[in-house]
């Protein structure tokens, strides 16, 4: 027996049209006009912007982390043309409103946020983390910045405790101060190609001679001059765009806690940053 036409496929199964030819292309050319409009839209709508890459330098107070900081920032404004935005934040909801439009964020912290990690880890970003012997970092903040000792221990045993949570992961690079990375030129080269931006050596000399402590100083009386700390400057005003304050520079000595602080100051001061000392070696004598 014969059938009519439409024509069907196996009657155990649903029942289902073929298509004639005449509705396969017309099918097809439906989609190659859709797949024109959708081209020409991708043509004309502009490119999507990668986020902004963060460089995370964080650290102990009297570390040597603005000295970084302001390192980043000089190879990024010397060797790449986006925007690149500096501040300090220790938490990501404290960015300056407008950062997102930047390609780079260098951020300056000493107590450093989950979440800020987090969000530099997420962009690709590097994290930096400059380290000293608290003793020493107590007492460069009452000699620089006149801090009584219980407030100079304060704030040095809250940033230890935050830094020993977050300086176990690999993704760390950690400077210590008593390796006078701060001295060194190499440590410019070491850091650009870090954040991978190439700094030819004359480069590198030009940033490192910009930071010696005789040329921060003469930027300092500059800024004081201008009247960017005011008129009555107090330690604890900085310039917002290097965060040099008006007694930044300490004379760098290590071990003078020795000096400077009482046995009973210096025992408290273990006390309070114990985990810190045993992370980083100093509860053990260290060479001069």
């Amino acid at each position: 027996m014969l059938f009519a036409e439409p024509v069907w496929v196996l009657a155990a199964v649903p029942a289902v049209r073929l298509p004639s030819r005449c509705s396969f292309e017309s099918s097809n050319q439906a989609l190659r006009n859709a797949m024109k409009v959708r081209s020409r839209r991708a043509t004309g709508a502009p490119a999507k912007k990668p986020p902004a890459k963060i460089i995370l330098c964080a650290g102990l107070k009297s570390s040597g982390s603005t000295w970084l900081y302001n390192v980043v920032i000089r190879l990024l404004k010397e060797t790449r043309s986006g925007k690149t935005a500096a501040f300090y934040a220790d938490e990501v909801a404290l960015f300056p409103k407008g950062t997102e439009q930047a390609h780079f964020l260098v951020v300056k912290s000493h107590v450093p946020s989950e979440p800020l990690l987090f969000v530099t880890r997420l962009t690709r970003g590097q994290i930096f983390l400059t380290v000293r012997e608290p003793r020493d970092s107590v007492v460069s903040l009452m000699q620089r910045f006149s801090f009584p000792f219980e407030a100079a221990l304060k704030d040095v045993a809250e940033e230890a405790a935050r830094i020993v949570d977050f300086s176990r992961a690999q993704d760390v690079i950690l400077l210590r101060y008593e390796d006078r990375f701060h001295e060194e030129q190499k440590t410019i080269a070491m850091v650009a190609a870090l954040i991978g931006v190439r700094a030819p050596k004359a480069l590198q000399q030009k940033i490192f001679k910009a930071l010696t402590p005789d040329a921060v100083k003469r930027k300092i009386r500059n800024l004081k001059t201008q009247g960017v700390f005011g008129a009555a400057p107090k330690p604890e005003y900085f310039d917002p765009a290097t965060h040099w304050h008006p007694g930044h520079v300490g004379d760098g000595r290590m071990g003078k806690y020795a000096e400077f602080l009482s046995a009973a100051q210096q025992d408290e001061v273990i006390a309070q940053t114990r985990d810190y000392c045993k992370r980083f070696g100093y509860l053990r004598a260290r060479k001069r």
